[in-house]
């Protein structure tokens, strides 16, 4: 499992941020789900038997979307 919890409690997304980010997530983690919790603070929850690492590049991405830094919490899910 991955949390990526935002760094900055204020932001919230709008539904079409959510979506992409779900979007870009799905199809780049193998991962059986991807939750996104759109209101502060934000906090994006993927699970999956190998969703136990993100790549830079692909945070990166996520934080361009929702516009803040994000901090990553791992588990092996």
């Amino acid at each position: 499992m991955i949390r990526l919890v935002a760094e900055d409690p204020a932001v919230s997304l709008d539904e079409g941020q959510a979506r992409r980010i779900q979007f870009w997530l799905l199809e780049m983690v193998p991962a059986r789900s991807c939750d996104v919790r759109r209101a502060p603070t934000v906090e994006i929850t993927i699970t999956g038997p190998y969703a136990d690492e993100l790549y830079p590049p692909l945070l990166e991405r996520v934080e361009a979307i929702a516009g803040c830094r994000f901090g990553v919490i791992t588990n092996g899910g």
